[in-house]
């Protein structure tokens, strides 16, 4: 899977947690899981993430929310009808 793909998928798990009533912070071993990825490989792409402003993770890159930026970015990546 190309890094782009990674990113829209981990901004989809993140997306679909603002549907909680309230939000929680994502655990990046749940985006793990649901990716069937490695933590570490996972929190290399979390680190490219933040970078972008796309999603806020803390310092050890444990929890993770997607940004205002990032919604943005998701739907502006959506295949247009």
């Amino acid at each position: 899977m190309s890094m782009k793909k990674h990113k829209l998928r981990i901004l989809s798990i993140l997306r679909d947690n603002l549907r909680e009533t309230p939000p929680q912070l994502v655990h990046s071993t749940t985006i793990a899981g649901q990716m069937n990825m490695k933590l570490p490989e996972l929190q290399q792409v979390l680190k490219s993430m933040e970078g972008m402003g796309v999603i806020e993770t803390d310092p050890d890159q444990q929890f993770n929310l997607i940004t205002r930026e990032g919604l943005l970015w998701f739907m502006q990546q959506q295949p247009q009808p």
